[in-house]
């Protein structure tokens, strides 16, 4: 697992910083966050996911495999120990290989076939609610709790997109 230096950390929180402040498009921004976990951490694909409480659902903001997982398209949130550790605790959530993958997610088999048999699902969080996900997937035992720390900074500059892409 990579282990970034302290100066690469900073040069990547600056640089997404600055994307947030401005990047007149906000789904800029989630681009230059989620190409940051891919040098900081990395990952087989990178999503952000909003949800929509009123139909609970999650709306797929940004995703580094649109052609699979396209920008826009919704599906149905999930109650369970994701939605425990992610809503209630406001904590990281990590499947850490193909059992948990099974146990947590609908499209575990779609994932596998891309080489995701794990998942770290880091809670993008404003004023102590949770808004949706940034989740990094990859090869099985791939995250833990050094990435989980590492990644919770950059999901947290995530809020302002999440509060305006499609509310303009």
């Amino acid at each position: 697992m990579n282990q970034p230096a302290g100066p690469e950390r900073w040069a990547a929180l600056e640089s997404c910083a600055r994307a947030v402040r401005e990047q007149p498009d906000p789904a800029v921004a989630l681009k230059v966050i989620g190409e940051s976990m891919d040098r900081l951490i990395g990952s087989r694909m990178f999503t952000f996911l909003r949800f929509d409480w009123l139909r609970f659902e999650m709306e797929r903001l940004h995703c580094t495999q649109p052609e699979r997982y396209p920008i826009g398209a919704r599906k149905p949130m999930r109650r369970g120990p994701w939605f425990d550790t992610l809503v209630d605790r406001g904590a990281v959530f990590i499947a850490r290989g193909a059992e948990e993958m099974r146990a947590t997610f609908g499209d575990h088999v779609a994932l596998a076939a891309m080489g995701c048999t794990s998942s770290m699902c880091v809670p993008v969080r404003h004023r102590g609610h949770t808004l949706g996900t940034m989740n990094l997937n990859g090869a099985e035992g791939r995250y833990g709790e050094h990435e989980a720390e590492l990644a919770q900074p950059f999901a947290t500059l995530a809020v302002p997109a999440f509060l305006s892409i499609g509310h303009a």
